[in-house]
């Protein structure tokens, strides 16, 4: 169970699920999806459970955004964490991936990273390869502690006057001995989003 629960904290976070990760353990229902053995029929299945209720928007400032604004609450009077989050094109993309996320670092700036529904080993590198338009790039990532995310060590102004700016969207593949994961994440709005994050982010 622990590595489906990091598996699902993943996929919460990309999906922009602030009230579930709050209520700690994950309910009885998700075990009904864990054991789906068709890889997209359980991921549409975690999908349908995490999603927020219409009644309480993850994003209230833009509740119709595509890059919902999602805080997560941490013990000890800590600042809560802040995040941006986009989920892939489902159609052109793997199940493993849930994401790109923009987060709050603790140090001034922003940290981007790609969210996992397949966990990798923590602390692990990655080649991570990242195409906008004719541009290709390989950058060298690696994986957070809990093994659902891979820290892209680029800077988030990429996406607001870096030759991101006026990209549609950002093709991935993340390579990996046991299967490459690929996938297709639009940008539309992400200068916006990014905007919006700043200002909730606590001062450096």
């Amino acid at each position: 169970m622990p590595v489906f629960r990091t598996l699902l904290i993943a996929m919460i976070m990309a999906l922009g699920s602030e009230s579930a990760i709050a209520a700690g353990d994950p309910p009885a229902d998700f075990e009904s999806c864990r054991v789906i053995s068709e890889n997209e029929a359980r991921l549409d299945c975690l999908k349908r459970l995490v999603s927020p209720a219409p009644s309480k928007p993850t994003a209230p400032s833009e509740p119709d955004s595509p890059w919902p604004l999602v805080r997560t609450p941490r013990p000890g009077g800590v600042p809560s964490a802040s995040a941006v989050m986009r989920t892939p094109d489902t159609l052109r993309s793997d199940p493993d991936l849930a994401g790109l996320m923009i987060r709050c670092r603790e140090k001034p700036g922003l940290e981007v990273v790609l969210a996992l529904v397949r966990p990798f080993p923590p602390r692990s590198k990655k080649d991570v390869v990242l195409t906008s338009g004719t541009a290709e790039s390989t950058l060298k990532a690696e994986t957070s502690d809990a093994g659902t995310a891979l820290v892209l060590p680029v800077d988030a102004t990429m996406f607001t006057t870096g030759p991101w700016k006026e990209s549609q969207e950002l093709a991935v593949r993340i390579r990996d001995p046991e299967g490459d994961i690929r996938g297709v994440v639009p940008l539309a709005g992400a200068a916006q989003a990014i905007a919006v994050l700043s200002a909730s982010c606590p001062p450096g």
